[in-house]
């Protein structure tokens, strides 16, 4: 067992090392007997963990739950706010709020997201000898670059691709 496992099982399971599973018991029993520093090191995580476990064995302080007990009183008597469950959409018609159209428009944003974005990975820039009128006929224009080119490369686009 190394000090880095070691250190790990002692977060996991607490410095109780007999509260450790039975096989991580025995390497770490070894690796105490080995070396006094871990020993040593569990010994102060030790003495931090029974102070942890008596300050949370002796409960919260009478002040404290006074305190508590005073700030539930005083919310328990102020009033509710308005409960307007359609508030800020009550000018629409009541048969367009019937319909609930409400959680479909984060969807609906998606979809136009997701058009817009295949539009734009289905443009091409052409060369400019598409336009030229003295391309011979059934010639194919050369495409100079694409969207992806454009984007994904890893250097400066030349200006001879656009």
């Amino acid at each position: 067992m190394t000090h880095d496992e070691f250190e790990h099982l002692r977060v996991a399971h607490g410095a109780d090392v007999s509260l450790w599973p039975e096989p991580a018991r025995r390497r770490a029993l070894d690796l105490m007997a080995r070396d006094a520093s871990v020993a040593d090191l569990l010994a102060g995580h030790a003495a931090l963990d029974a102070r942890l476990a008596r300050a949370v064995a002796a409960g919260p302080a009478a002040q404290d739950l006074a305190a508590g007990h005073r700030i539930a009183a005083r919310l328990a008597t102020l009033p509710l706010p308005p409960q307007g469950a359609r508030a800020p959409v009550r000018w629409l018609p009541s048969w367009l709020l019937a319909l609930d159209l409400r959680p479909a428009w984060p969807s609906i944003a998606a979809l136009a997201g997701m058009a817009a974005l295949g539009f734009l990975a289905g443009l091409n820039v052409v060369h400019p000898s598409l336009f030229d009128p003295a391309l011979a006929p059934g010639a194919h224009p050369q495409v100079a670059a694409d969207l992806s080119t454009i984007v994904f490369e890893p250097g400066p686009v030349e200006e001879s691709a656009l």
